[in-house]
């Protein structure tokens, strides 16, 4: 990693009332550089201390590409205000970062810059083991806690789950406050695993879309003052911060809505029949979602309106009971089995509609997997319980955050 402290200085902006008393200052000797380069196991050490269980006036860090110049962007908690770290280094100069995740049980880890996002496949071949999580929704502790409880990572957020696959089927975004953390966080174990013979799946939901599409009404208060700072001082808004200028945007639009491993086909929302008849093949449905994330609604075209609308495999809920005046038909079994049929698996996986506990529906075909999590920033009572799902071969178990495995049939 390259010596941060010979970049001392950071242009940062102090947020008035109104945002428009911002000042642009010079900071020396407060220390973020120095504690960015601190072991995970001395912070782990050190904390929980007082004021550490907010997280909320830290973001970051963000790469913004400006020809050969990458612009380092932070939001750090000085004195109770989010104020903005910014440096500036050649392309070639900047090879690895430390991420800090704050709040209550704060972890830093370091992460390896890619030169490229993986392309990456739709089709992938059986696996021996595969664990998949959904609509994590910013909730950092409650991922890893999952994670570690069941072999995917260890003490030092580092990969350990040998040739098996993650699967994080959709909404990392919102609602949270750990959001641009856990980005970092797959990022990093995504390289980790593909050194190891495995592999991490990060699928695009309806969260990921509404960010890189600019509909921002489910973010957390603090991405807006981040953003807010970076407008006023730079000129960078939210959604250039995933854009296909930074680093984290690029790598967000190399991802897929929906993936077949083996015989097992994982997506967000769900197939709808409507979506089936179309006969698009798994990469078409994969390319039109791609290129709807950047094409206005002014200018959809049928195929646009199909992928974002409630048919669309980021919005649908027609395996579960919800509103069918809002959400349309309930598919039927026959739906289903011709849904599997055409695309040759035995099982859907699916998130984004709620359920208690992940489970098998429509006589084992669709396997539900969106249990809320608890809010890393909020104490709920009674306690909300997290799941994720292992599946070896034909077999599913409820995996709890107390890292017990239950057989979904029980």
């Amino acid at each position: 990693m390259k010596n941060w402290r010979n970049h001392r200085r950071m242009r940062m902006t102090k947020m008035g009332s109104s945002m428009k008393t911002s000042i642009l200052s010079v900071l020396v000797g407060l220390g973020f550089v120095g504690c960015m380069s601190t072991s995970p196991d001395i912070e782990l050490r050190e904390y929980p201390r007082p004021g550490a269980l907010s997280s909320t006036l830290t973001d970051g860090p963000h790469l913004i590409y400006d020809g050969d110049t990458t612009v380092f962007l932070r939001g750090v908690n000085v004195e109770g205000q989010m104020l903005l770290d910014v440096k500036k280094f050649s392309r070639s100069e900047l090879q690895t970062i430390i991420v800090h995740k704050s709040g209550f049980l704060p972890r830093s880890f370091e992460v390896e810059l890619a030169e490229a996002p993986i392309k990456e496949a739709t089709y992938y071949p059986p696996a021996e083991k595969i664990f998949a999580v959904s609509d994590i929704e910013g909730n950092f502790n409650t991922l890893v806690n999952l994670m570690q409880q069941h072999g995917v990572i260890n003490e030092h957020l580092d990969w350990s789950f040998g040739s098996g696959h993650f699967v994080m089927i959709g909404d990392v975004f919102d609602r949270g406050n750990h959001v641009t953390e856990m980005l970092w966080l797959l990022y990093h174990l995504e390289a980790q695993a593909l050194e190891n013979g495995g592999y991490v799946h990060l699928l695009m939901g309806n969260h990921e879309a509404l960010n890189l599409r600019g509909d921002l009404r489910y973010i957390e208060p603090k991405y807006t003052t981040f953003s807010k700072l970076t407008e006023e001082l730079l000129g960078i808004n939210y959604v250039s911060l995933f854009s296909n200028d930074s680093e984290l945007g690029r790598w967000l639009r190399s991802k897929n809505v929906v993936e077949k491993i083996g015989n097992k086909l994982f997506v967000h929302a769900g197939i709808s029949p409507d979506l089936m008849r179309t006969g698009y093949s798994l990469e078409e449905i994969n390319e039109l979602s791609k290129e709807m994330l950047d094409t206005p609604k002014a200018d959809f075209t049928g195929s646009d309106s199909l992928m974002w609308g409630k048919m669309g495999p980021f919005w649908y809920r027609g395996y579960f009971d919800v509103n069918r005046k809002s959400w349309g038909p309930k598919a039927s079994q026959l739906d289903v089995d011709q849904i599997v049929d055409q695309f040759e698996v035995s099982q859907i996986i699916v998130g984004h509609s709620h359920v208690d506990k992940p489970e098998l529906l429509y006589e084992g075909r669709v396997c539900a997997i969106n249990v809320v999590p608890p809010a890393d920033h909020l104490i709920s009572a009674p306690p909300w319980r997290a799941y994720g799902v292992l599946i070896q071969g034909d077999d599913y178990f409820i995996a709890d955050e107390d890292g017990l495995l239950t057989d979904i049939m029980e």
